[in-house]
């Protein structure tokens, strides 16, 4: 199951990336939480639900004309846990100001769908909090 896990998550990725909130909803559990409380950004909270999920992916859409996911790395973290380390991109909707940030989530699965993502802060901590400490 871990390889599986890692490819659900790649393609969940992927789909945000490709603005596809239907196809990223297919592979995520109803009941997911979306843990970015540690997040800088405004919207900085903990989100419950498929309709909260949507909500909080649009409106990464609606700030940004650009916005984008590149994976560096997808450690798979088993039993049911994937830790993706990449780099967020995009662009401004109002400014057109470029941003890139380093971004380490931690994606926990459930009966084959995602249940749980989870923001760190750094690569470290989120190894730390699946026993994966370097």
């Amino acid at each position: 199951m871990s390889q599986e896990n890692v490819e659900i998550v790649g393609r969940v990725l992927r789909r945000y990336s490709d603005q596809d909130i239907d196809g990223m909803l297919g592979d995520v559990h109803p009941e997911v939480e979306i843990d970015y409380s540690e997040s800088n950004a405004p919207d900085a909270s903990v989100y419950h639900g498929h309709a909260a999920c949507r909500s909080f992916v649009q409106g990464r859409y609606e700030d940004f004309e650009e916005r984008s996911f590149d994976p560096v790395e997808l450690i798979d973290a088993p039993p049911n846990a994937v830790v993706a380390v990449g780099r967020m991109r995009g662009r401004g909707r109002a400014s057109g100001v470029a941003v890139e940030a380093a971004s380490v989530t931690l994606w926990t699965l459930r009966e084959g769908k995602i249940s749980q993502i989870k923001l760190y802060q750094t690569r470290d901590d989120a190894l730390k909090a699946v026993g994966l400490q370097e």
